[in-house]
C-alpha cells in the first residue's frame, strides 16, 4: 500500500509558510521593521506548532474501496470557520486492491472531508480513534460539473465499519435526523407569532432522546444546534443569545456547531453597532483615525462582547464581513486587522487575522494577484509569473459572448501598439477547449490565450461573474486594476496614466 509520507511538522507548518509568505511578498526588499515583524510571526508560528506537536494524537483512517482503486485520497479540515480556508491534512494512494491507509495528527476533535467525485464526504475524527470507513460507489462529475468551480458536491457523512452507538459520527448523524424537523418548523414559521415556551418543549422532547450521552463535543454539539433554534424564534433577542452563549464562554474555534450560531448572532456587528448612540464612533475609529485602541475603546461600551477574546473574534468576523460594504473604508479595516494581528497575545487570533487577509486582498490593487498555470492552443503550459517585469492585461471571456467578441478587436489594436511592453492574455471559458482554439485561428489573433479547464477554480479566485471581466498587473507582478477598464472604457489612457506615474514613460 503506497502512502505520500508527511510528517506532523508538514502537517502544521502551512500556517508558518502563510505568515511568511505575506510578510516577505509585501514587498521584494524588507524595511527593518518588516524584518522585526517576520521574526516575531516565526517565533510566534512555531510556538503555534510545538504546542500542537505535543498535544497532538493520532487518528488512523482505513478502509477498501476497490472503485477507487489507484487514486489519491485526501483529506482536508477548515483552517479558519471565518474565512472558510480549507487545510489539506494528509494523503495516500489507494492500492491496486482498494486498500487505504493513512494517519493524521488531531489536538482535538474535528470535521475532516475528502472530495470524492460529486461527493463531499464528511468525517468526525477524535484523538487517538481508528476509523475503518466505507467510501461511497464511485461516482464522477460530468464535464460540465468538472469545468464549473462554483459546483456543489452532495455532502455525505461516511459510513463506518466498527460504528457502535455512543461514537461520535453515528451520534450527530441521529441527532440531525431528529433535530432537522424541528429546525425546518421554525423556518416556516419565521413570519409568525411565536407560541411562548415552545422552543424550550421542542428542545426538551429532542433531549429525551440524547441527552443520556456525555461525550463533550457532542454536548456543545447539541447546545449550539438549539442555539440556532432560539435564534430563529426569537430573532430580537439576539443580545440575550450572546449572553447566554458566547459572553464569559470559552471559545470553540474548531467546533462547527459553535461558530455557525456565532456567525450568525454576529453578523455584521459593526453595522449594527455603528448605528447606535454608544457605537457611532466607530465611523471615525475605522474610516478616519484608522486607529485599533480607539476602536477597542469604542467597543468596550458594549456588554454583550465583553472580554478580549470574544471581542477580538468579533472584530476579526467584522472585519471579513464589512470588508466588501460601503459603510467602511477597505483602508481603515485592513489597518485595523494589522494592529490586531500585531498586537494579539492569543496565537489563535493572529492565525485566523493572516487567513483573513489573504482572502480579503487576493484582488485588491497593490496585492498578488491569483496564481494561475493554464494551456494555450499548443498545449504549453502557462503561468502568470512567466510575464514577471511586463503589465499583463487579462481577460475572462467565451466566444458566445457579443460583448466579448466586440471588444476583441479593440483588444488587437492596443496589442500592435503597445505588444513591446503588455501581454495580454486571453482566458476562455468556452464549454470545449475547441470551439475557442477554431475561433483563435479563424481570427488569427496575435495575443496569448488560455483555456481554464486546467484550473476551473480560476473563474472563483478571481471572482468572475459577468463576461468579459479585465484586470491589470504591472511589473512587479501586484495588481494594479482589479477590476481593469475594458478596451472600450478608455484602457490605453489609464494604462498610459499608470506608466507615467510610476516612470515607466
Amino acid at each position: 500500500m503506497a502512502c505520500i509520507p508527511e510528517s506532523r511538522l508538514e502537517v502544521q507548518v502551512r500556517v508558518y509558510s502563510l505568515s511568511l509568505i505575506y510578510f516577505i511578498k509585501r514587498r521584494y526588499i524588507l524595511s527593518i521593521s518588516d524584518f522585526k515583524m517576520v521574526r516575531y510571526f516565526i517565533y510566534i508560528t512555531f510556538l503555534i506548532l510545538s504546542a500542537d506537536l505535543l498535544q497532538a494524537q493520532p487518528v488512523i483512517i482505513c478502509g477498501n474501496a476497490p472503485s477507487y482503486a489507484g487514486e489519491e485520497l485526501v483529506f482536508y479540515t477548515l483552517a479558519d470557520h471565518i474565512s472558510q480556508t480549507e487545510k489539506e491534512l494528509k494523503r495516500c494512494k489507494i492500492d491496486s486492491s482498494g486498500d487505504f491507509h493513512l494517519e493524521i495528527q488531531a489536538v482535538e476533535t474535528m470535521q475532516v472531508y475528502a472530495n470524492l467525485g460529486i461527493y463531499k464526504a464528511i468525517l468526525w475524527i477524535e484523538p487517538h480513534q481508528e476509523y475503518r470507513v466505507v467510501l461511497p460507489e464511485k461516482e464522477e462529475k460530468t464535464t460540465q460539473e468538472l469545468l464549473n468551480p462554483f459546483f456543489e458536491p452532495l455532502e455525505i457523512h461516511l459510513g463506518l465499519e466498527n460504528f457502535r452507538e455512543d461514537e461520535l459520527n453515528v451520534l450527530i448523524m441521529m441527532f440531525n435526523d431528529a433535530y432537522n424537523p424541528y429546525y425546518n418548523k421554525h423556518v416556516n414559521d419565521i413570519y409568525l407569532k411565536s407560541q411562548p415556551g415552545r422552543i424550550d418543549d421542542d428542545i426538551e422532547q429532542i433531549e429525551k432522546i440524547f441527552g443520556k450521552y456525555s461525550n463533550p463535543f457532542f454536548e456543545a454539539y447539541r447546545q449550539y444546534s438549539y442555539g440556532q433554534l432560539k435564534l430563529l424564534a426569537y430573532s430580537q433577542k439576539v443580545k440575550s443569545l450572546s449572553q447566554e452563549y458566547f459572553t464569559g464562554k470559552p471559545v470553540l474555534y474548531s467546533h462547527p456547531a459553535y461558530m455557525d450560531l456565532f456567525d450568525q448572532v454576529y453578523e455584521k456587528y459593526f453595522t449594527f453597532f455603528a448605528r447606535t448612540e454608544t457605537g457611532g464612533k466607530m465611523y471615525d475609529d475605522i474610516n478616519h483615525r484608522k486607529c485599533y485602541s480607539s476602536l477597542l475603546q469604542t467597543l468596550s461600551a458594549d456588554s454583550n462582547i465583553l472580554g478580549d477574546t470574544l471581542r477580538e473574534m468579533v472584530i476579526l468576523k467584522s472585519i471579513y464581513d464589512e470588508f466588501y460594504s460601503t459603510e467602511f473604508s477597505r483602508n481603515g479595516l485592513l489597518s485595523i486587522l494589522d494592529s490586531l494581528v500585531a498586537s494579539s497575545k492569543i496565537a489563535k487570533h493572529k492565525e485566523i487575522g493572516l487567513y483573513i487577509k489573504h482572502k480579503i486582498t487576493r484582488l485588491q490593487p497593490g496585492y498578488d494577484p491569483p496564481f494561475f498555470e493554464l494551456y494555450d492552443a499548443d498545449s504549453n503550459l502557462v503561468k502568470l509569473t512567466d510575464f514577471k517585469g511586463r503589465y499583463v492585461y487579462i481577460n475572462f471571456c467565451t466566444s458566445t459572448s457579443y460583448a466579448c467578441i466586440n471588444e476583441f478587436e479593440l483588444l488587437n489594436n492596443i496589442h500592435q501598439r503597445h505588444h513591446q511592453r503588455l501581454t495580454i492574455i486571453t482566458i476562455s471559458t468556452d464549454p470545449h477547449e475547441e470551439t475557442f482554439n477554431q475561433f483563435k485561428r479563424t481570427n488569427n489573433y496575435q495575443w496569448i490565450f488560455l483555456y481554464y479547464g486546467h484550473q476551473p477554480e480560476v473563474l472563483k479566485e478571481y471572482d468572475i461573474r459577468a463576461y468579459p471581466t479585465y484586470f491589470l498587473i504591472g511589473p512587479d507582478g501586484k495588481l494594479v486594476y482589479s477590476p481593469a477598464p475594458a478596451p472600450s472604457e478608455n484602457f490605453e489612457t489609464r494604462l498610459f496614466e499608470v506608466m507615467k506615474a510610476r516612470g515607466d514613460l
